[in-house]
């Protein structure tokens, strides 16, 4: 990461290890289409800005339904495997003799042998959920063979197979679309939708941003065949002596109604290149970085995509190909200069915006103020703020994209609580929710907590309707620290009510025409943490969904027969360690 604005025009070769120069280029022949009897339209494409991340992968439709057959990609063997309620669900590593790995994700089942393997690991682990490293030969597959069936688990918001490919000894990601690995239909140029402008001053070393100017933007009759963006005004941006623009864009693809993101962004001014961010790929640490790339208190709320077209101090040169004076926009008083605006998707389509600028008096240039008596968090040092005896926060150094004045104070809110969550603090307001963070800062609550609270209590984050959702931390020796990656207003709480278990069989229910049992569980503030079962004593699998509420005991694969009655316990634990434990019987 560069320490410092980027001063000089950077290339890909200059950068090093930036996209272009680090790009792996894929053989397009080696691998083969991972899905089967689909469509092959997409819902999501490779680096799309998502909350705090880069979109890693490729998400493909299956048609709105589970049970697609997963095909292999290309030769290779499972190197991974991986069982969770969250993130990818059930998904697939496959390691290929050409140094990549592919991925697939969100499955609802594996191969018999793989799936007998996980079921033999679950139960010599008494793990529910399981992350297992294979050795090369242990499952070996051959290009096309199937693998797996698609499905929407994990933190899937409908049935795809999310689908990657990584060089293997970096786990770098790739764009396997705009390298034609996959190819979309896609004829369709991105939609340029809003231009902001921003001026910059300096003051006590700390760049201070003006408020946004929005300018809206048309199609230009005149560009025939091109998709081509005026503004809509006639009169050139008025400009101060040093600034930088914001682009909102989206794409599409044919025959789909979803939003994707764009893969480049290219800045002319007066036909000299000054600014290109390009994602053909990232290491998974550099995935934060999104929120240096975007400008995010608008992309933190907006389904486009609004890149920044400047390099932020504490930002990373990783994405961009060019930088020409941090990619800043100046003009002198009434000069005029031409700035064009290059936006180009995965498939090579390009959509172009040009415009005028016109230099700004001295006196009308912005100007920041801070008072002198406010605090500073300077990027580059750690900073400590404590506010009455009760709240502190730590900043750690590389934390903050920018440096920037400190506004860390008790707030007058009023939490939204039922009788199932204790407030026990008052509220403190920590920066601004729209400051992204690139590192966590910690946060300290010193207050005396009743001793049966105790155990119960965290931290809460405060909504501005008052409503209360859960951060984390374990309260001891009189105070909480938890470390959080968000900005928000916050304050101490006790969840007092133990998660809720529904079966859906009666207690003592004849199960013989069964071969599940199965749970509605809930949970009121902080979450489910862990689930366990046991039938007569021994270990038993749990399979949970999230998104159904539903935890599922496979009682034909467990064995359980026989015709008599067997003993069920179920436990359920929160995020604050309060524990539900439902016990019956079944006959089976």
């Amino acid at each position: 990461m560069r320490r410092g604005y980027i001063r000089s025009v950077l290339t890909a070769a200059a950068v090093g290890l930036s996209v272009g120069a680090a790009a792996q280029r894929l053989d397009t022949t080696y691998y083969e289409f991972p899905l089967r009897d689909v469509a092959e339209y997409y819902s999501a494409n490779f680096g799309e800005m998502r909350p705090n991340h880069f979109h890693s992968g490729t998400d493909i439709k299956t048609d709105g339904v589970e049970g697609k057959p997963v095909v292999a990609a290309a030769d290779g063997y499972v190197s991974r495997i991986f069982m969770s309620p969250w993130g990818y669900g059930l998904a697939l590593y496959i390691a290929h003799p050409n140094g990549t790995t592919t991925v697939y994700g969100h499955l609802s089942q594996f191969r018999k042998d793989i799936a007998d393997y996980v079921w033999q690991q679950r139960h010599a682990q008494r793990k529910n959920r399981v992350d297992l490293y294979c050795k090369a030969g242990t499952f070996t597959v051959k290009r096309g063979e199937v693998i797996a069936r698609s499905g929407n688990t994990g933190s899937s918001g409908g049935p795809h197979l999310h689908f990657e490919i990584r060089d293997s000894r970096t786990q770098k990601t790739l764009n396997v679309i705009q390298q034609g690995v996959l190819k979309p239909k896609d004829d369709i140029a991105p939609l340029m939708m809003k231009l902001h402008y921003v001026e910059v001053d300096t003051v006590r070393n700390i760049p201070i941003h003006s408020a946004l100017r929005t300018y809206a933007l048309k199609k230009d009759a005149n560009a025939g065949t091109r998709s081509a963006y005026t503004l809509t005004q006639a009169a050139p941006v008025k400009v101060g002596r040093k600034g930088y623009f914001i682009i909102e864009v989206s794409d599409r693809k044919n025959d789909c109604a979803n939003t994707y993101g764009v893969y480049r962004i290219t800045e002319r001014l007066d036909d000299r290149p000054i600014f290109e961010y390009r994602n053909d790929g990232f290491p998974f640490d550099f995935s934060r970085y999104c929120n240096s790339v975007s400008y995010y208190p608008i992309q933190r709320s907006s389904r486009n995509e609004a890149i920044r077209l400047t390099h932020l101090e504490g930002g990373t040169s990783y994405f961009y190909t060019v930088i020409e004076g941090r990619g800043l926009v100046s003009a002198a008083e009434g000069e005029r200069r031409t700035v064009t605006i290059e936006a180009a998707d995965d498939c090579g389509n390009i959509s172009t915006l040009t415009f005028e600028i016109e230099g700004k008096a001295d006196s009308d240039c912005f100007k920041g103020h801070i008072d002198p008596e406010s605090d500073i968090i300077r990027r580059g040092s750690d900073f400590t703020a404590r506010v009455d005896s009760i709240f502190s926060v730590t900043v750690p150094r590389g934390t903050l994209y920018e440096s920037v004045v400190s506004d860390i104070e008790r707030a007058e809110v009023r939490p939204n609580t039922d009788t199932t969550v204790k407030v026990l603090s008052p509220a403190y307001r920590v920066l601004d929710k729209s400051i992204p963070l690139h590192k966590s800062i910690a946060v300290t609550f010193t207050v005396p907590v009743d001793k049966a609270l105790q155990r119960r209590t965290t931290m809460a984050s405060i909504a501005s309707d008052g409503s209360l959702s859960y951060v984390g931390g374990k309260y001891a020796d009189g105070a909480l620290t938890v470390k959080t990656s968000t900005l928000g207003t916050y304050c101490l709480a006790a969840d007092v009510t133990p998660p809720d278990i529904q079966p859906l069989f009666k207690d003592g229910e004849d199960c013989r025409g069964r071969s599940t049992l199965t749970f509605r569980i809930s949970d009121n503030f902080s979450g489910i943490d862990s689930y366990t079962a046991s039938i007569d004593g021994r270990w038993v699998a749990v399979d949970y969904s999230p998104k159904q509420a539903r935890a599922t005991i496979y009682l034909d694969a467990e064995g359980i027969s026989g015709g008599t009655s067997h003993e069920v316990s179920f436990t359920l634990t929160d995020s604050c360690g309060n524990r539900t434990v439902w016990q019956g019987s079944i006959t089976k």
